[in-house]
């Protein structure tokens, strides 16, 4: 415990150091950290590993809600929602097609191979666009609110795929739903009367509503992530009337909680499993997918949204980051036998080399002009 413990963090912070002397996404890194840390080291998951990577996942959706502008969000609520059916059915059509007809998989498993390569990760566009300070600007917003949307569709198509539901589900999505809707009013009574107290109340009740979402999604059928993604909207006023709590909050979550997300998704990455057969399956559907997805992003934006060709240019590769519902997907797939375990380590490599690809040319993408 104690040796994986010192591992684990020097990876961590080392790959922190490498992103920042080469402007890359540090997600990338920890991304790499993990996968060097299974594959050389024989390092696995354990128990506090997956406690915290969840908990960052929530925390890192969380703070892409809370940096949401309410306003600008309902603006472009419908060039959003334009933009994540453009963006993800298209592609996922063309990989589940591909899937079932080029490589033979039965139905089911070109299905969870179409959600697994066709979202786009919240976590990690959110991750860029604070990095290129792209955050307060408009275009930065339909990136957010978009991915947002893809996500969702994402979600509600492994929830289609799951089936099964019942009288319980509308019990439980009426109580989040009443959570959600009163959580705020108590957060503001918190602090209000709690503020600069040194038993962080105020974070503390933060970090309650985070771990409480999981109970919740499990029983609704949509993930957590996009509750904790609800509630950092709904806070984003509250929290932005005390800076002094946002900013202790941020040092936990992105320097402790979400470092640690990434770094276990890169333990799931097994290079030994892979094959001539899986090779060229990553190489088919990965220039597929990538290019399937920047296309229909590009296409929307220049052409729909008529937004300028350096505009989505940038918005194609970063809706090229497939991350948090990709791995998800692939993972239900393969643990309830959809998928094998060369497919897994395929879809994995996928997300990883396309947002690495991305990483590097976002490196010399006109970001300047993209506001």
């Amino acid at each position: 415990m104690e040796q994986e413990s010192v591992l684990v963090a020097f990876m961590i912070l080392l790959a922190g150091f490498i992103s920042i002397e080469l402007g890359i996404s540090t997600a990338i890194f920890e991304i790499l950290a993990g996968v060097i840390a299974f594959n050389v080291f024989g390092l696995t998951s354990t128990y506090w590993i997956d406690f915290l990577a969840d908990f960052g996942l929530l925390g890192i959706m969380f703070f892409a809600g809370l940096e949401t502008d309410p306003l600008l969000l309902r603006k472009n609520i419908k060039t959003s929602l334009t933009t994540g059916i453009v963006a993800y059915f298209l592609p996922l059509i063309a990989i589940v097609l591909t899937s079932y007809f080029m490589f033979h998989y039965h139905l089911e498993t070109a299905f969870l191979i179409g959600i697994s390569l066709s979202t786009t990760s919240v976590a990690l566009v959110y991750a860029v666009i604070k990095e290129k300070s792209l955050i307060g600007g408009e275009s930065g917003q339909v990136i957010l609110g978009s991915a947002m949307m893809i996500d969702v569709f994402s979600m509600l198509s492994l929830t289609f795929f799951l089936g099964g539901y019942g009288i319980y589900t509308i019990l439980y999505a009426s109580l989040l739903v009443g959570l959600l809707y009163f959580a705020p009013k108590i957060g503001k009574t918190l602090f209000q009367r709690y503020k600069g107290h040194m038993a962080e109340i105020e974070i503390k009740f933060i970090l309650l509503l985070l771990l409480i979402l999981p109970f919740f999604s499990e029983h609704v059928g949509i993930s957590e992530a996009v509750f904790a993604f609800i509630l950092g909207v709904i806070f984003s006023e509250l929290m932005g009337e005390d800076r002094i709590v946002e900013d202790k909050l941020r040092g936990i979550v992105f320097g402790f909680l979400a470092p640690v997300f990434f770094f276990k998704d890169g333990l799931l990455i097994d290079l030994s499993s892979m094959t001539l057969e899986t090779l060229y399956f990553i190489i088919v559907l990965g220039i597929l997918a990538y290019l399937a997805k920047y296309a229909s992003t590009y296409f929307t934006f220049n052409n729909i949204l008529k937004k300028s060709k350096s505009d989505a240019h940038v918005s194609g590769l970063i809706f090229n980051f497939r991350l948090t519902f990709g791995i998800v997907t692939a993972l239900f797939g393969y643990t309830n036998h959809y998928i094998t375990g060369s497919v897994y380590s395929a879809l994995l490599s996928i997300i990883l080399i396309s947002s690495l690809i991305s990483s590097l040319l976002l490196r010399v993408a006109p970001s300047e002009e993209f506001t």
